[in-house]
């Protein structure tokens, strides 16, 4: 891995690899959005990240508020730094999400 690679949310460097979609150059991003929603009663967050050229990239949902405001965060200096940022392939909240059939 490349020195300017920032590790986010503790994951163990092997795991993060691992788990890593693509990576964004922290100048790339223009802004950062939180969608806010409910999941069976729980407060749940989404972060996406709105980068060049108007793609819109999910790139973690969160249960837990303290972990979500670290990553927000952290990306927000990865912004401001130009850090790269890596979105994850796999998303660790939604991989034991049942779909409900109606």
């Amino acid at each position: 891995m490349v020195n300017a690679v920032r590790h986010f949310h503790g994951l163990k460097e092997t795991d993060y690899s691992m788990n890593t979609g693509m990576e964004i150059h922290g100048r790339s991003v223009k802004d950062l959005i939180t969608k806010f929603f409910y999941r069976d009663s729980h407060l749940c967050f989404h972060i996406l990240l709105y980068v060049d050229g108007g793609e819109t990239v999910f790139f973690r949902e969160f249960q837990d508020y303290a972990e979500y405001k670290k990553a927000f965060s952290d990306l927000q200096l990865a912004r401001l730094n130009n850090i790269i940022i890596n979105v994850p392939k796999k998303n660790l909240a939604t991989n034991s999400i049942v779909a409900k059939v109606a």
